[in-house]
């Protein structure tokens, strides 16, 4: 993908942050509380004990064997080595194992507790994303399965994914058990949303994908207005992130763009031209549509190793083609950056103006992040290749050139 991989946070920071939630839960829950009804009954059994079990011991020696039975007592261990043998003293116990039996369940479950709440929390996604440099899902559709697989097959395995949506537990469980081996998260919440954004770390994510997610009676025009609304939002907090976005009606792909979406995919763009070319030509559908799946052979995108720095397109494409079993179609290069100007309308607008100010607040209104991608399909052979061009060869699995 182009991306250096990315991952949990580094392990003293999570574990930093597992104790700070977690000292934040018992602090809720009045923990602290019950850790001092107990210790005070530690106390007082110690303290009955000494006065009520006289003996030939020093008073400090009997204080410290009647905190050695309190605890014993309220733990229910009941090692019997020291035991009240006065009358007064088995009343002490008496009082100490009917507050023992109160106040040590209390505890015990308050704390159990906890833990499964944050268990419940997590697996509903309702937890904060801890991950960095990870790609963000937001939105889902029923061809959100076949995207994620196949996001997954040409992910490196350390770049995290995390999914934001609204899906009912029941979905949720179905797609954590089919990718139980994947580093998948999940957050629960509507992804137009800045507080769920930032619940989603959307700062230190490295892409975000945008579906088209048509709600109940929703129409096309609302989804397409929540997924600009969804990319602006995005790219004021996060300026520099990729955002992908998924459209259902062709004529807001320019609001999309302006906003600084790098690339935009028009639901049902291609259907036409791919059932004339099934009725024109099947062996070519039946081509297209195994590369598209990944079915034996896929489309991997691999750069160019710097001993080939300098030298024709030939001689990469005969190593591909000896070593890889690999076919180089094509390849492509960033050129220079784009500026907000060449995506604004050269007609002054209402949306024109709102972009303008929101990416001035980001104090970006010089340089857009975004570049021209320049591709060549069938590139010449005798063309030079530099460390900056991308190749796109089709092969079973990636090339490691």
């Amino acid at each position: 993908m182009g991306e250096r991989p990315g991952g949990r946070l580094p392990q003293g920071m999570v574990l930093k942050e597992y104790l700070s939630a977690f000292i934040r839960a018992l602090h809720r829950e009045r923990v602290f509380y019950l850790i001092l009804a107990v210790a005070g009954l530690i106390f007082l059994g110690a303290l009955g004990f000494s006065l009520a079990e006289s003996g030939h011991e020093s008073w400090w020696w009997r204080f410290c064997q009647g905190a050695w039975w309190a605890v014993v007592t309220l733990t229910t261990v009941g090692y019997g080595d020291v035991v009240p043998l006065t009358p007064s003293g088995r009343l002490v116990g008496v009082v100490l194992m009917l507050g023992g039996v109160v106040s040590v369940s209390l505890l015990t479950a308050t704390v159990a507790s906890i833990f499964v709440e944050r268990k419940f929390r997590r697996e509903r996604g309702l937890e904060a994303i801890k991950e960095t440099q990870h790609i963000l899902v937001l939105g889902w559709h029923r061809d959100g399965g076949t995207l994620l697989n196949q996001l997954l097959k040409r992910l490196p395995e350390t770049t995290p994914v995390v999914l934001v949506n609204k899906l009912p537990p029941e979905q949720m469980d179905a797609l954590r058990e089919r990718f139980s081996s994947q580093a998948v998260s999940f957050l629960w919440g509507d992804y137009s949303r800045e507080e769920t954004l930032q619940k989603a770390n959307v700062r230190q994510a490295v892409k975000a994908i945008i579906l088209a997610e048509r709600q109940l009676e929703e129409t096309s025009a609302q989804v397409d207005q929540r997924t600009l609304l969804t990319a602006l939002t995005i790219k004021d907090l996060h300026p520099k992130i990729r955002v992908l976005a998924e459209l259902l009606l062709p004529e807001n792909r320019a609001y999309l763009e302006r906003a600084g979406v790098e690339e935009i995919f028009i639901r049902g763009q291609y259907d036409g031209q791919l059932m004339a070319e099934a009725v024109a030509s099947p062996g070519l559908f039946r081509a297209l549509t195994s590369l598209l799946i990944g079915e034996n052979q896929s489309l991997w995108v691999v750069g160019v190793p710097q001993r080939f720095e300098g030298r024709p397109v030939k001689d990469l494409a005969a190593h591909l083609q000896k070593y890889h079993q690999a076919l180089l179609i094509a390849l492509y290069s960033e050129g220079r950056a784009l500026q907000l100007d060449d995506l604004l309308s050269e007609e002054p607008s209402d949306i024109d103006e709102f972009i303008r100010r929101k990416f001035a607040e980001t104090k970006m209104t010089h340089l857009f992040g975004r570049t021209k991608v320049e591709c060549q399909i069938n590139p010449p052979p005798e063309l030079i290749l530099g460390l900056h061009h991308s190749l796109v060869v089709i092969a079973r699995e990636k090339p490691n050139i």
